[in-house]
């Protein structure tokens, strides 16, 4: 019986070979996954500036490493709902993500007992983290004799062309003042608030801006007299000795929190909520009124220095629910009545 001949060696060390490289891929690929899922993966619009000294000390104090990956509101929702390795959405007004609340996984903080009222009785699946209210900026080394107080304003003829403004598809904070011109010129009803839109829009002269940066910078840099913004980006601004005034609109303000959301689909759940229950920890709350220009949710905290009082804002009050169903209809609007096609 003839003996079967065996592979020849050289055909055996290349196999062998071709097995160890790929076991050695194999090794590293589990490796670095392992080392992705012990970080907390936390996406955010929120400015860089503002981010950075809470993360660092987050991790001091708990140990946890964060996987910080910075982009604007659209962006981030868009992370959460198709990323499932994203953990938390740190930011993003609660009329902006409100409405995607079924992705969010349900958990209430413990420093919730020590929150206002107004930031106390939300959705179980959303944490407050900040209010923020919608405001004007402008460049005091270009302004010249134009006087700016409110909406109105922004219609002068020499402002044509020089006003900052984001797309409210991609911009939270550009969507609270679409909002908030709705029923600050609407009188309290958003349909009647569409005539000043596209007066506003015409202002613009085909000038929409990318992202929330965009507009604050631009002012702040002087390529913009005015900046439809939020209060701590314009507070940073002035932290920055940049000449800039910031201007509460007299036709009435809206203020919306901002909030911390994890994902239902973290894979550290655990680590996430540490997260949100250190940002509205006391320590944390007071360190952002007093250094970084936002207005805290918490009972307990003073109110900023960097700011002015509640008590001196023309507040005004919007249908939350009316607002969150329709969001995507009145960007839609919005940007047909710009001559641009929506891309939410």
């Amino acid at each position: 019986m003839k003996q079967r001949e065996g592979l020849p060696i050289w055909a055996i060390i290349a196999v062998l070979l071709v097995m160890a490289l790929l076991g050695g891929i194999l090794l590293n690929l589990n490796k670095k996954n392992t080392e992705s899922s012990d970080k907390l993966v936390v996406v955010s619009p929120h400015p860089t500036d503002f981010m950075i000294p809470l993360i660092q000390e987050f991790e001091n104090e708990t140990g946890i490493e964060v996987d910080l990956r910075s982009c604007g509101t659209s962006e981030a929702i868009r992370s959460m709902v198709d990323d499932e390795n994203i953990d938390v959405l740190w930011g993003g007004s609660l009329l902006s993500v409100g409405a995607y609340s079924e992705f969010f996984y349900p958990y209430k903080t413990v420093n919730r007992a020590m929150f206002k009222d107004d930031f106390k009785d939300i959705d179980g699946r959303i944490t407050c983290f900040s209010n923020v209210p919608s405001v004007i900026i402008v460049n005091e080394d270009i302004i010249g004799n134009t006087q700016i107080e409110g909406y109105e304003d922004l219609l002068a003829e020499n402002l044509k062309g020089k006003i900052a403004y984001a797309n409210p598809g991609k911009s939270s904070s550009a969507f609270e003042h679409l909002v908030n011109i709705l029923y600050a010129m609407g009188d309290g009803n958003p349909e009647a608030g569409w005539d000043y839109v596209e007066k506003f829009i015409d202002q613009l002269n085909g000038i929409l801006l990318g992202s929330s940066s965009e507009v604050y910078e631009g002012v702040a840099a002087g390529k913009y007299v005015a900046g439809l913004t939020f209060e701590e980006a314009a507070v940073t601004m002035l932290g920055k000795g940049k000449h800039i005034r910031i201007i509460y609109m007299e036709e009435g303000v809206v203020s919306t929190p901002d909030g911390i959301y994890i994902s239902k689909n973290s894979t550290n759940i655990l680590k996430a909520e540490k997260f949100v229950d250190f940002m509205t920890s006391a320590g944390t709350q007071e360190f952002m009124a007093g250094n970084l220009g936002r207005r805290s949710v918490r009972r307990d905290v003073s109110a900023s220095e960097l700011v002015i009082p509640d008590n001196e804002i023309t507040a005004i009050d919007v249908d939350r629910d009316e607002v969150i169903s329709k969001k995507d209809e009145w960007n839609s609007k919005f940007l047909a009545l710009f001559g641009e096609d929506s891309d939410e």
